[in-house]
């Protein structure tokens, strides 16, 4: 088994920017599935308060105090 190379000094632009480009798709990557996580932590949250709120109205409404 051979070892792997650990630096290329003949890299020529060309494969610097294939390698960027690779790079940066999986920097985009993990912000899109980052920000998709807060959006739906987000929109668990607000679901949560929205139900605790009309949990509360409909308290209110049958004279039961919270």
């Amino acid at each position: 088994m051979s070892s792997p190379a650990t630096h290329n000094p003949a890299s020529t632009p060309a494969q610097f920017r294939s390698k960027l480009g690779t790079y940066l798709t999986g920097v985009a990557i993990g912000f899109i599935l980052l920000g998709s996580i807060y959006y739906f932590k987000s929109r668990a949250v607000q679901r949560e308060q929205a139900a605790l709120q009309q949990q509360q109205e409909s308290g209110d409404q049958s004279g039961a105090t919270p």
